[in-house]
């Protein structure tokens, strides 16, 4: 009889611990459910950053495009070095925009990584 109840109070403990495993399993998933990160607005300020960002860099193109149209006509010297220098600095700066803008492009994470526990 003494193994009987040693059993018996094994069995119940088991039963006790199954029952707790559950409830962290039910909770955990509740957290999960919860916890969940919403990548909707970074998403969508990062395609309006992109955005911006190629409409700066076109803009600076056109830029460049309209004053070597304007320094094609020009006979003065002086205008024509303005005009020139102009120019330069924008194509720096398009150039700089454009490092800029893959320095700080983080790469994109590796879709098959798995999650920390």
């Amino acid at each position: 009889m003494c193994s009987y109840i040693t059993l018996e109070t094994i069995h119940a403990n088991q039963l006790v611990i199954i029952a707790k495993l559950n409830q962290l399993i039910k909770q955990e998933t509740i957290m999960a459910a919860t916890v969940g990160v919403d990548l909707t607005a970074i998403t969508a300020e990062v395609a309006n950053n992109t955005a911006v960002d190629a409409s700066i860099e076109q803009l600076v193109t056109n830029l460049v495009t309209q004053i070597a149209a304007i320094s094609a006509g020009s006979t003065d010297a002086a205008t024509q070095a303005a005009l020139n220098a102009l120019t330069t600095t924008l194509q720096n700066n398009d150039t700089a925009i454009a490092a800029a803008v893959v320095a700080n492009t983080s790469a994109a994470p590796a879709a098959s990584a798995a999650k920390a526990p």
